[in-house]
């Protein structure tokens, strides 16, 4: 059996998204769904296309964000980091039954401006607002 790694997602990586086939073409396979722990918040990462969350760690907030939990082949994981692009980046996401996951996560300086979106509770509920 091959090694594998668990890798939390937010945003246009989740299923029915734009940026999904990364995970497929890699040969990743849907876990569950799930929330992170409480104390994250969810900004609109602004001018990137497609349109895609940044995810801040804050334990002041009193939100937990809807994430996707996928399996990659270890293998795969460096093709994968290669096509993250900034101010995005791979850190330890906490999950609401106390366990972590790798995850994405945004860098707070690229944040500064951007909307807030944290009280929709993801970025499904947040881009299907309309």
């Amino acid at each position: 059996m091959k090694p594998t790694i668990l890798l939390a997602v937010c945003g246009a990586h989740m299923q029915g998204l734009p940026l999904n086939s990364q995970l497929l073409n890699l040969e990743a396979v849907f876990v569950k769904a799930c929330k992170s722990a409480v104390g994250y918040r969810l900004f609109d990462v602004p001018e990137k296309i497609p349109p895609r969350p940044g995810m801040l760690k804050d334990a002041t907030s009193p939100y937990a964000l809807e994430l996707e939990v996928w399996e990659m082949p270890l293998e795969n994981f460096g093709a994968f980091i290669v096509q993250i692009a900034s101010p995005l980046c791979i850190g330890t996401v906490f999950l609401e039954d106390g366990s972590h996951v790798y995850g994405f996560l945004c860098e707070g300086d690229a944040l500064k401006g951007a909307r807030e979106i944290s009280e929709f509770g993801g970025w499904r509920a947040y881009i299907n607002k309309a």
